[in-house]
């Protein structure tokens, strides 16, 4: 497993797509540093341009560094992170609108499962989604993945633990859940 993870450091560091477990669901993530890999995954999954994707942070400093974390928000991550939860934050700059969907927020999530967190201290924040074609169910297992969505570079071996998205809640003005 060490060199399958050190193969998908190495495509991601140079402007690859790959799938990997996390908690929830297998997800398709790419370096928020390499702009064609993140519209890869827009093609791969044949996902709407304005709809955003999430960034996967590996801490607390990471997200403040890509978006604006208030009070509540900082509570509701210190509760929920590690874990299924996304918080909708607005964006700071070093956040490119092609994965906000053209909009001022981002969703930022700190995942609780070693694979995805050893990609992320690596690699750097991660753009990511769900690894399956727009409006289908996510994707639990990596065959399952190899099946539904051709052009990913990688695929990780790996186990889910929930099989259920995360919580997404957006603390941008007031709190609201967006999925629960």
């Amino acid at each position: 497993m060490r060199s399958k993870l050190q193969q998908a450091i190495n495509i991601l560091k140079n402007g690859g797509v790959i799938a990997f477990p996390t908690e929830t669901v297998f997800g398709l993530g790419a370096s928020l540093k390499q702009p064609a890999a993140i519209k890869q995954i827009f093609k791969i999954k044949d996902r709407p341009k304005n709809k955003p994707l999430q960034v996967l942070i590996a801490s607390v400093e990471q997200a403040k560094k890509l978006g604006k974390l208030g009070k509540k928000a900082l509570e509701l991550a210190e509760k929920g992170w590690p874990g299924p939860l996304t918080l909708v934050v607005f964006k700071t700059k070093a956040v490119p609108k092609l994965v906000t969907g053209g909009t001022n927020k981002v969703g930022l999530r700190l995942p609780d499962h070693r694979i995805a967190l050893e990609l992320i201290k690596a690699v750097g924040p991660l753009v990511a989604t769900s690894a399956n074609k727009s409006g289908d169910k996510a994707a639990l297992t990596a065959k399952e993945v190899k099946k539904n969505l051709p052009g990913i570079d990688l695929i990780l071996p790996g186990r889910v633990r929930s099989g259920a998205p995360s919580k997404v809640i957006d603390v941008s003005k007031q709190l609201k859940v967006l999925r629960g």
